[in-house]
């Protein structure tokens, strides 16, 4: 028979629960609490596994769970890389492990993690995985796992994808779910979507983009709560101008509300909302959208234009110009010049054109890659990233387009070297992107480009030797020196100097003569012991050479 649950919120061994509730790690806490109180501290094995969509959700895991079992003398370790969680589970295993499915199917068939140690399982916002390839993975990982023990399922809403799971793996779950309540007023938001680390960094690109007078901020989570104050006095607020609260409750007026955190229920998300009228603006993680539309009641839920995307835009409007500025400067144009003139009596010269603009535009994809490449001069840009830095060239290609906005047809080769790469764009818009590319953040590193230039140009070395540039006019207009060898002596093994042997006055040439005697015939019908012909017996013996 099942157990009884000691308390309301409590879990006891052998008890499935299903929880209905926002993606929110810090909220999730209460419902993890019970799980974590039944953990021994001196068993080091593997206890609690929490099974969670990717690596991103399980470092999020790991970072609520950690503040749980601070003071409990309980490790937690987040399975973001297999060959690292299989060495601590073979050292010196933790009591709380988090990780996808496929980390964790890694580590149990390499023994690394043993199931028989699991005495509670989560299934913690599976949704992205269910009805997907990755789920009969799943249920792989699920099969090799002691059947007994408490399963704790959650989820932002119950589809038919979670009933299968929960009927198959945690039957006869207990449910608990928002009461419906009271139908409120439908509510909609803006949002910034960001990373659990760089919540910060939206916050105060948020405030710079909406320029707010003043403003509430809703940070539930210890660490939200520090960042968004952290925020707040390095931007300069006064202290009544930006308020930080934890709770509803706490939540008066109308000011606009920005929220680091989720609410946990619908009933909350209203009393933050208070009066109608008031701008809600969130900070999620793209996981977290659909949890945020379902918090609104239906209520639409739009996108924020930061800064960066209005400079984007600006970028590539400057390159547009560039490109035009260089046509204009380093070509004759007088023929086109002739060809639109009678348009002039019926339209503006800006809008002629800004119609030549848009047949550009139009006609630009059609142009196959390779005609433009030759076309487009380009110039290569230094970039102080390499391989010693993890870069690739996808990720260059990636930042030079977000930073400067031009498009991927004017970005040439990309060279990743050993502790520098370059880059090649369009010639017109080189020192644009340098410098729009200069202090965007790559890899965890602050990018420094410039238009690269030939050594020679920026008075360096020769590129072979190293050292100062040589004086004096190029190697190729210097006159030819002379060199006089007749007062040295010859080489050992050199050709003589001079003119030849006999053309020499000094010495008069050597004549050559033959003895004139009677040759001896070469009787070839002798056997054996006749004597072999001397040189002078006949014809003069072949060389060695010619033979």
């Amino acid at each position: 028979m099942e157990a009884e649950p000691k308390e309301p919120t409590g879990v006891t061994r052998g008890q499935n629960v299903v929880h209905v509730m926002p993606l929110d790690w810090s909220a999730a806490g209460r419902v993890l609490s019970p799980l974590v109180d039944k953990l021994e501290a001196s068993r080091a094995e593997a206890q609690l596994l929490v099974i969670t969509a990717d690596t991103e959700s399980a470092a999020a895991a790991a970072g609520a769970l950690v503040t749980i079992v601070a003071d409990r003398g309980l490790r937690v370790m987040a399975v973001t890389s297999s060959p690292r969680a299989a060495r601590l589970l073979k050292s010196s295993p933790p009591q709380v492990v988090c990780g996808a499915p496929t980390e964790l199917a890694a580590l149990l068939q390499s023994s690394a993690l043993k199931p028989d140690s699991v005495r509670a399982l989560v299934l913690a916002w599976l949704d992205p995985i269910l009805g997907t390839a990755e789920a009969q993975l799943l249920e792989n990982l699920l099969g090799e796992l002691p059947k007994e023990g408490a399963r704790l399922v959650l989820a932002t809403e119950m589809t038919p994808a979670h009933e299968a799971l929960v009927e198959r793996y945690a039957r006869r779950a207990r449910r608990s779910a928002e009461p419906a309540g009271e139908p409120g007023a439908v509510l909609s938001a803006e949002y910034v979507a960001a990373s659990l680390a760089g919540r910060a960094m939206a916050l105060r690109r948020l405030l710079d983009a909406l320029d707010l007078p003043v403003a509430v901020l809703y940070a539930r989570d210890d660490a939200a709560h520090a960042d968004a104050t952290q925020v707040a006095r390095l931007l300069g607020y006064p202290a009544d101008a930006v308020r930080v609260i934890g709770a509803a409750e706490e939540t008066v007026g109308t000011e606009p509300l920005v929220m680091l955190d989720l609410p946990a229920t619908r009933q909350e998300m209203r009393a933050l909302a208070g009066t109608a009228g008031r701008k809600l603006y969130a900070i999620v993680q793209p996981s977290q959208l659909a949890s945020l539309r379902a918090l609104l009641g239906g209520g639409t839920v739009t996108a924020v234009a930061l800064l960066e995307a209005a400079e984007r835009a600006r970028g590539k409007d400057a390159a547009v110009r560039a490109s035009l500025r260089d046509v204009l400067t380093s070509n004759d144009v007088r023929r086109e010049v002739l060809a639109i003139e009678p348009l002039l009596a019926e339209f503006d010269g800006i809008e002629i054109a800004a119609a030549a603009l848009r047949m550009l535009e139009q006609q630009r994809p059609t142009r196959p890659a390779t005609a433009a490449a030759q076309v487009t001069p380009m110039t290569a840009l230094f970039v102080n990233l390499g391989e010693k830095d993890g870069v690739r060239p996808q990720e260059l290609v990636a930042a030079v387009t977000a930073a400067s906005g031009i498009p991927g047809s004017q970005i040439g080769k990309v060279e990743v070297r050993d502790n520098h790469s370059l880059v090649e764009v369009a010639a017109s818009v080189a020192e644009l992107v340098a410098g729009k590319l200069t202090g965007s953040v790559v890899r965890g590193r602050r990018v420094q480009a410039r238009v690269d230039q030939p050594r020679e140009a920026r008075g360096e070395g020769r590129p072979d030797r190293g050292g100062p540039p040589r004086s004096g006019p190029p190697r190729g207009d210097r006159p030819a020196r002379s060199f006089d060898r007749s007062d040295r002596p010859p080489r050992p093994g050199a050709p003589r100097s001079g003119p030849p042997r006999g053309d020499r006055p000094d010495r008069p040439p050597r004549p050559f003569t033959r003895d004139a005697g009677p040759r001896k015939p070469f009787d070839r019908s002798g056997a054996g012991g006749e004597r072999r012909p001397t040189r002078s017996d006949g014809p003069p013996r072949p060389r060695r050479d010619d033979a």
